[in-house]
């Protein structure tokens, strides 16, 4: 790999986690109009999203202290 194409694998997986980040937000805006019973249920999907991003971000950390061991 070049470092060219390891920073835009790199940019390309921080801009998947913004994205989903942006999703959650967007989700997290509707819970105030949520009704009660429907509370439990989304936060379950947020709590999924947020399980994924967490994995997303160990992955962008590996993948960044890779390029920096290869790199410099």
């Amino acid at each position: 790999m070049t470092l060219s194409s390891d920073i835009e694998e790199f940019r390309t997986l921080v801009s998947k986690v913004v994205e989903q980040l942006d999703d959650i937000n967007s989700i997290s805006k509707t819970i105030p109009g949520t009704e009660v019973d429907e509370l439990s249920r989304k936060f379950a999907g947020l709590m999924d999203n947020l399980e994924d991003v967490d994995e997303q971000l160990r992955s962008v950390t590996d993948l960044l202290e890779e390029i920096r061991s290869r790199w410099g």
